[in-house]
């Protein structure tokens, strides 16, 4: 859901009087707030490793910022940590980003449903005003398999088979209040049936649950599950995406079945709200060079996963938008804990 880029006009910068005294007094009292320990503290920056929360399970999206973070560092001249920190649908980890230091050395890697779908879900102690967009960097379609023990091997099938069994075909997602839940849900409610959602704490707990037996469909990102769909351990039902990529063998999608809903996951690097101007500007122009080089392309493409590339403003306005349309989708589908 790329949008525009957003022109931000800040009523400080655009005002008439900025070529008077009003603004020659504004500057210097802006000079007098700056300390020289400050100014060398981002001037320098970064001088130690930066640490990437992923608030997923090891086995999914950590394995996108790990096929960007040799580049990334490379450009930066430190290495990133990159440390999963699972739990409550994605909140976990995002709150504790958001609790950080803002000083650009606590990142947030995450899927953008942690903060369009989970605090419209359930009140959380966290917004999306709290963090500062870096840029986004992968848009890609979920999938929904069959395990082996499903009653069920095509999309259709499963459909028939959902309404002939109310709530009783089972999907496994990353977790409750997560953008994986909420497509799950909203695919049902489009082809008319009931299903019944079992969270895990990440997508790769669910596939394992899918092969196992436990629940009958997985619905998550490609990488986790395109590999078990190769081995022929699961069977791929349908794709959320708009239209067929050859990147996912051409997985019908579930538009192509009949069933009128699509939806793209995005994933970008953030901050905590308060992380300086200039640190925001190194990360992002880091991060920008990043997304186009050889290495990280090959890698997203051999992780199934479509680079996206939003720099800070159009993923500020896609995140803003994506949270309109997802506080819609929950108020509709009856979804609200609040």
């Amino acid at each position: 859901m790329a949008s525009a880029p957003l022109t931000i006009c800040l009523h400080a910068i655009c005002s008439p009087f900025t070529g008077g005294r009003l603004a020659s007094s504004a500057m210097v009292i802006a000079v007098a707030l700056v300390s020289p320990a400050s100014v060398a503290q981002t001037a320098d920056y970064p001088n130690r490793p930066i640490r990437v929360i992923v608030p997923y399970a090891p086995g999914g999206t950590d394995h996108q910022i790990r096929a960007l973070a040799p580049t990334f560092a490379r450009l930066l001249g430190h290495s990133l940590v990159i440390e999963n920190r699972e739990g409550g649908g994605a909140t976990v980890g995002t709150a504790l980003v958001k609790q950080a230091k803002p000083d650009g050395y606590t990142l947030l890697y995450t899927g953008t449903g942690a903060l369009t779908v989970a605090p419209n879900v359930r009140k959380q102690s966290y917004s999306l005003d709290d963090f500062a967009p870096i840029g986004n960097v992968i848009g890609t379609p979920f999938i929904i398999a069959a395990g082996p023990g499903a009653p069920y091997k095509t999309l259709a099938d499963m459909i028939a088979w959902a309404k002939q069994h109310p709530g009783q075909a089972t999907f496994g997602s990353a977790g409750q209040s997560t953008s994986t839940h909420l497509a799950g849900e909203a695919m049902a409610a489009a082809a008319g049936v009931r299903v019944l959602h079992v969270p895990f704490q990440g997508i790769a707990p669910a596939v394992t649950a899918a092969l196992g037996g436990h629940v009958h469909m997985a619905l998550g990102l490609p990488g986790a599950i395109m590999p078990q769909v190769n081995a022929g351990k699961l069977v791929p039902l349908a794709t959320t995406g708009p239209q067929k990529l050859a990147l996912l063998n051409n997985i019908p999608t579930l538009s192509d079945q009949g069933v009128t809903f699509a939806n793209l996951s995005s994933f970008g690097l953030l901050a905590p709200r308060d992380v300086p101007e200039d640190i925001l500007q190194k990360l992002s122009s880091a991060l920008a060079q990043a997304v186009q080089q050889p290495e990280f392309l090959d890698a997203a493409r051999k992780g199934f996963n479509s680079p996206l590339y939003l720099d800070r403003q159009a993923f500020r306005a896609a995140l803003v938008e994506e949270d309109q349309l997802y506080k819609a989708m929950v108020r509709d589908l009856k979804l609200f804990e609040n």
